[in-house]
């Protein structure tokens, strides 16, 4: 075999890894690879020290009650933990997150130039702006707050810490968003020996929801918008409708599929009644076992009545949430019969007819019985 020979098959392998290789290239540039997307698991944030450690007390306070004592200054230790992803200086530039500088009172999915995720979006087109309880409830956990966020950031599960950072982002502005009115003082608790031990569950979500009010609730249902539709349309999203969900029965929202474990409820005849949303906001996984929804629920009895009221205000028929009102013997009593013949007669006697007779006396007063000479009743 001549060099002619061996040249050519030479040439011939090295044209194939050439283009091999060049098909490689173009098929990398073509179906370039989707970050942030498909099944994965975020490992927690670790803790700092002195963070966590112990059970978190129940009935978290609000964050407007929280943003009364929150310090900016422990924020700005926190804020280090986004610098990576978030531009939180006056030049406020995109990097894998949008700049964050003034974001506190700005409108959600508002800085112009980043590509937002389609729940941040729909939020941002509803005209929602990054408020008090949007910010903690984001910070909380971003992908329960925004399902499909591409945010990998686990939260921050420190209420203390949430309210700090928010602290630190309201200062980091141009214009510092107004703080929020520190809510009033809880009622005092019973004083030992008043039974306030055996009070039973219903009797604490029946106060709470006659403490509570729409507004509260309004200001709280911001987390559950991203997966259900709360307006008159009542459609369904990644969880169902739940327009008129108060007093409704349990899994009856047309044309969603729900887990087997409210499917069983609703067989059973169950409706939403105050106490089973309450029990299913509070711990939707324990309350249906196997449900699809991945809110970890509202640990504060007064939060969860407050979304129910909120709930009842905008349904098309509202049930009586609470039992209050007077009793039926506290009505007034029915007119006398006596009285009403009276009336007769003096219609009677203006049209000329002889009054009307019966057998039933008009009470007499002991001073009237002492005129005629009878004793009064006893």
């Amino acid at each position: 075999m001549n060099s002619f020979e061996l040249n050519k098959i030479f040439g011939a392998i090295l044209g194939t890894l050439v283009f091999v290789m060049g098909v490689s290239f173009i098929a990398d540039e073509i179906y370039a690879p989707i970050e942030g997307r498909g099944a994965d698991y975020a490992l927690p944030e670790p803790a700092a020290e002195g963070e966590g450690g112990g059970e978190e007390a129940p009935g978290v306070p609000s964050i407007a009650a929280r943003m009364q004592t929150a310090s900016a200054e422990e924020g700005a230790s926190l804020i280090t933990r986004c610098q990576s992803c978030h531009d939180y200086s006056p030049s406020n530039e995109n990097r894998t997150g949008p700049g964050i500088y003034g974001v506190v009172g700005h409108p959600i999915a508002g800085h112009e130039g980043f590509a937002y995720s389609d729940a941040l979006a729909t939020l941002g087109a509803n005209g929602e702006i990054w408020d008090y309880e949007h910010l903690d409830a984001f910070l909380e956990s971003p992908r329960n707050y925004a399902p499909g966020t591409k945010m990998s950031f686990a939260g921050l599960s420190n209420p203390d810490d949430r309210a700090n950072l928010i602290a630190f982002l309201r200062e980091n502005s141009d214009d510092p968003f107004p703080l929020p009115e520190a809510p009033a003082e809880e009622e005092a608790a019973p004083a030992e020996g008043e039974g306030g031990d055996e009070a039973p569950v219903e009797d604490e979500l029946t106060a709470a929801l006659a403490a509570v009010t729409p507004e509260d609730g309004e200001a709280l249902i911001v987390r559950c918008q991203a997966c259900h539709d709360y307006s008159p349309a009542n459609a369904n999203r990644v969880g169902p409708g739940i327009h008129n969900v108060v007093g409704a029965e349990i899994a009856r929202h047309e044309g969603y599929s729900y887990s087997d474990a409210l499917a069983s409820l609703g067989a059973e005849g169950e409706t939403w009644t105050p106490e089973n949303l309450s029990a299913f906001l509070e711990n939707p996984g324990e309350f249906a076992q196997g449900t699809r929804m991945s809110f970890p629920g509202l640990a504060n009895v007064e939060d969860r009545a407050a979304v129910i009221v909120f709930l009842n205000s905008i349904s098309d028929n509202p049930i009586e949430l609470t039992s209050g009102g007077a009793a039926a013997e506290d009505t007034p009593a029915e007119q006398p019969v006596v009285e009403e013949v009276q009336e007769l007669n003096l219609e009677e006697a203006a049209e000329g007819d002889d009054p009307v007779v019966i057998d039933a006396e008009e009470p007499q007063t002991e001073d009237a019985a002492a005129d005629e000479g009878q004793p009064a009743a006893q």
